[in-house]
């Protein structure tokens, strides 16, 4: 069997593994996320809590999020039509609203997780300052500088005939293989949840120390076991994707004519991709 073939049959196995995934995780992830925030915004308990109030954020984000970019990685792969191969416009917008809302979703959790952390924590003075009115105004602030932040992604999006919608700028191309997608959409909110997140489970089980009524303690329990959920995920789905992003800033550049190896490189980004995708589900 030739090399070519061999390639052949990995990108078409890429192709059927993309559209069922993504299919799957676009349906369970918008039913998922629309619970979520029905939950969050309809029990009187959660309704007024801070750490509820960010999860809310990041289903709400999350839901968006999966509606922008899953039914056009299917469309591409079934019809082989993208609209950012062919609106300018739409490429950049595109690009600057993905970029905002997959780091407000990661800022979310950790905002949640630093935020349980802090109300479980035994010193008074640092659960004084987990309150709702906090909540708000960080996160419109990360709203206001997310925005700012996509503000290089609609001026340096372009479209190409070769490559389609890409950077094609060397300087913030860097930028955004090293620090947008290794450090801010994969160590540093890695690193941060899990951290504040294993603080919290710390505090909570020694909460029954503390004079608490019954009720704040089940619901910081159960708030705190959220959290745990929701960052072991990101930790879990988020990893391969960063660990295969920074493999493939730092190895040297493929032969064009080893057409295994880009095709066994493009599988592995389609997987890490679809569990990328899978924290926002």
């Amino acid at each position: 069997m030739s090399s070519s073939t061999i390639a052949d049959a990995i990108l078409n196995a890429a192709k059927k593994y993309t559209i069922s995934a993504y299919f799957v995780i676009l349906v369970g992830g918008l039913i998922g996320n629309a619970f979520n925030i029905i939950l969050f915004s309809s029990l009187k308990v959660l309704r007024r809590n801070q750490c509820a109030f960010y999860l809310m954020v990041a289903s709400i984000v999350d839901f968006v999020l999966l509606l922008l970019v899953l039914p056009l990685r299917v469309t591409d792969y079934v019809y082989g039509y993208d609209p950012t191969r062919l609106s300018i416009v739409w490429c950049k917008i595109r690009q600057a609203v993905v970029a905002t809302f997959s780091l407000m979703s990661f800022s979310s959790i950790c905002f949640a997780a630093i935020d349980q952390y802090l109300s479980t924590h035994y010193n008074p003075w640092l659960r004084q300052l987990s309150t709702f009115k906090l909540a708000q105004r960080l996160v419109i602030s990360a709203i206001v500088i997310l925005s700012l932040h996509s503000i290089p992604f609609v001026i340096f999006f372009e479209i190409q005939s070769t490559t389609g919608c890409s950077i094609y700028n060397v300087g913030f191309s860097r930028y955004y293989s090293f620090v947008h997608f290794c450090v801010l959409s994969g160590i540093l909110p890695i690193t941060l949840s899990a951290s504040c997140a294993a603080l919290a489970y710390l505090n909570v089980r020694r909460i029954v120390r503390h004079q608490i009524p019954i009720v704040r303690r089940r619901l910081d329990r159960q708030l705190t076991a959220m959290i745990l959920t929701k960052v072991a995920f990101l930790v879990v789905t988020t990893s391969p994707f960063v660990t295969l992003r920074i493999y493939q800033i730092n190895r040297a550049a493929i032969d064009p004519n080893d057409s295994v190896r880009i095709a066994v490189e493009q599988l592995l980004l389609t997987i890490t991709s679809s569990l990328f995708y899978i924290n926002s589900a």
